[in-house]
């Protein structure tokens, strides 16, 4: 657990590597919480009720985890003043990264909350949502190793984000042919709705990942 810490002379670069650590620590759990959601669908496909249930509250877990590491590193910024020029980019990247968890959290609550009243989603279309989630882990997993790039260079953060992008059309192009099984699907219209929720969520996240690897170029660059 991140605790405040003094340095009687610290340095911005000091800072900032403070900083940095936050932010990877952050996208860890991030990136934990979307594992999480390809266990979850699976569960789902078995129809485990205390599957899903479990990988749920973890996920929770993991998303409540991030959001105070987000409260740290705000805090931190704060108290460091004009020492520490990059502070509106550190706080738009750790932002962008909470909204994957917050995203995270409500495909896992739909969910749910889908089988744990007894309903069942047409077995084609979970294993779209399943190809889906996948593709969304594969853009996560990028954006965190682009993230720890910015212990290294500039260039290796450039080079990084790049593999964001194109995982990110990866998930645009499943995303595609996923809204459609969905609205062709004979499933009941209140199923159709929140399955399609539950789709565009996960679009938005690896959206989300990409503008996230796009703050972590500017970070690379910005001066501190």
């Amino acid at each position: 657990m991140w605790k405040e810490v003094a340095f009687p002379a610290e340095t911005a670069e000091q800072r900032r590597r403070m900083m940095v650590d936050i932010c990877q620590d952050h996208v860890r759990k991030v990136l934990e919480a979307v594992r999480e959601l390809p266990l979850l669908i699976d569960s789902c496909l078995r129809n485990d009720l205390p599957g899903i249930n479990d990988h749920y509250n973890r996920i929770v877990k993991l998303e409540e985890e991030a959001t105070s590491l987000k409260r740290v590193l705000t805090r931190e910024l704060t108290e460091s003043g004009a020492i520490l020029l990059s502070r509106e980019d550190f706080l738009r990247l750790v932002a962008l990264n909470n909204e994957i968890a917050d995203a995270a959290g409500g495909v896992a609550f739909r969910l749910a909350e889908i089988y744990n009243r007894g309903w069942k989603l047409d077995k084609k279309v979970m294993d779209g949502i399943a190809r889906l989630a996948d593709a969304v882990l594969d853009s996560t997993t990028r954006l965190r190793e682009t993230i720890l790039s910015l212990s290294y260079t500039t260039s290796k953060t450039a080079e990084l984000a790049k593999n964001v992008e194109a995982a990110e059309r990866i998930v645009d192009a499943v995303y595609r042919k996923v809204d459609l099984l969905i609205i062709s699907s004979k499933m009941k219209m209140p199923l159709i709705l929140i399955t399609r929720d539950v789709a565009q969520l996960l679009e938005e996240m690896a959206d989300k990942a990409e503008d996230a690897a796009d703050a972590a170029q500017i970070l690379a660059l910005s001066a501190f």
